[in-house]
């Protein structure tokens, strides 16, 4: 499998399953590479690490962008963000 791990904390007593929280990749254009729901069942504990698939073209920069309190409708709020290189 092809794709980036992210590491996560939240405050605690907060449950990202319960919160809908969400990582999107973007790529340099802020073009959405994938997502993957920070946490993919419930009681996830405030702290973890997600494995999120994706075809990365090497040497080429990325974002992660880490959202809670998303929904089908919006994309919720931005928690956190970082760069990185394939």
């Amino acid at each position: 499998m092809k794709g980036v791990s992210v590491t996560w904390m939240t405050p605690s007593g907060r449950d990202p399953y319960d919160g809908w929280d969400w990582i999107e990749i973007v790529d340099q254009n802020n073009r959405r590479v994938t997502w993957d729901w920070a946490c993919g069942q419930d009681h996830c504990g405030a702290y973890g690490s997600t494995l999120i698939s994706a075809n990365l073209e090497k040497g080429m920069e990325y974002k992660a962008l880490y959202w809670s309190d998303g929904g089908r409708v919006t994309k919720g709020r931005l928690q956190a963000e970082f760069e990185f290189w394939a």
